[in-house]
């Protein structure tokens, strides 16, 4: 290689690197950029969504004030479809729950004095003492979901407290006593409300008009509810209705399961909250309302009987995906008469 040529060939080299090298800085530079535009508008998202927090609890608050006014407001209805924001649950669902039942502080110690002494005197009734076993043996096995898992596992800060107001229950209630399932119930209240308010919330829910045929598990009403469920899913999903009866599944192998926890079994504890929101100031329909929507969103999951029944069994599904999904269930009066006219 001649000189010049030589000469050529170093600046060509020079020049390749150089620009390269000017390539991979402004490359930087715009990666660089990028990053603090995304970090910048996700504070912002963030900033807004707190203020945004705010401001629904201070309008949440201002309605519990006048509660008596409000709560057959029409606007204070379709608030609640957004949800009611975390820290406003603790002032808002006790006003709407109301104490029907007037359970009072006293009568609740009371009892947990009474459930103390009922464990220590094995002279009494098999059948209760069966029922705070099963309570205990639960304790230990119930949470899939691992926040609820650290707080109330056995040892965990209020596991005490799920046990207290689940035993207090079956002296209260020993017609329905314990069924397995209520330890959900209780766990949402418990990271809400303090162990007397938590359980009048509680045994309101339990002993509602057409909630309390599913806990004593009468055999009669809930073939009633089994039926108009079924009838729900082939008029809102008729191929998942074909599904079923292809597979063999039928209420029994999943929506027991889903309403004898108030679906706080199935779905994670933010999505639960929201669902007893519209739940608490629209009826127990919600309740089927969700049923229907899980099916709908697991449906393109149904590929066999085996991973059908998982999906039923653990559906993983995004809550804003469900809410959108409840809007659209049919749910025809007919319907609606009949699982709203179910009492014991």
């Amino acid at each position: 290689m001649n000189q010049n040529k030589e000469n050529e060939y170093m600046v060509d080299v020079q020049s390749y690197f150089t620009n390269k090298c000017m390539t991979s800085a402004r490359s930087s530079s715009l990666h660089e950029e990028n990053t603090i535009k995304f970090s910048r508008s996700k504070n912002l998202f963030e900033q807004k969504q707190q203020e945004n927090e705010k401001e629904l609890k201070k309008r949440w608050s201002d309605i519990a004030k006048d509660w008596q006014r409000n709560k057959r407001d029409v606007k204070v209805f379709q608030l609640a479809e957004f949800g009611i924001p975390i820290s406003a649950r603790k002032q808002v669902w006790p006003l709407i729950v109301g104490n029907k039942l007037q359970i009072t502080k006293e009568l609740y110690n009371i009892l947990q004095v009474q459930s103390k002494t009922f464990k220590m005197d094995q002279r009494k009734p098999l059948g209760r003492l069966s029922s705070f076993n099963h309570i205990k043996q639960d304790l230990g096995r119930t949470f899939k979901n691992e926040s609820l898992q650290k707080i109330f596992h056995p040892g965990g800060p209020l596991s005490e407290n799920l046990q207290s107001i689940l035993e207090v229950f079956c002296l209260y209630r020993p017609d329905i006593g314990y069924v397995q399932g209520m330890t959900y119930i209780g766990s949402i209240l418990l990271t809400y409300f303090d162990d007397y308010q938590a359980f009048v919330i509680f045994s309101s829910l339990i002993t509602h008009p057409q909630l309390i045929s599913i806990f004593m598990l009468d055999e009669q009403n809930l073939q009633i509810i089994f039926q108009q469920f079924e009838k729900l899913i082939k008029l809102n999903i008729p191929q998942v209705h074909k599904l079923f009866k292809q597979y063999n599944i039928n209420c029994t192998n999943y929506l027991l399961d889903w309403i004898l926890t108030l679906f706080a079994k199935p779905l994670n504890p933010d999505i639960v909250g929201r669902i007893w929101d519209r739940m608490l100031f629209n009826g127990t329909h919600i309740l089927w309302k969700c049923g229907i929507a899980i099916l709908k969103i697991l449906a393109p999951r149904f590929k066999d009987q085996e991973r059908t029944l998982q999906s039923l069994k653990n559906p993983e599904i995004k809550d804003d995906d469900l809410l959108q999904e409840m809007k659209s269930v049919n749910y025809p009066f007919e319907i609606q008469e009949v699982l709203g006219n179910i009492e014991l």
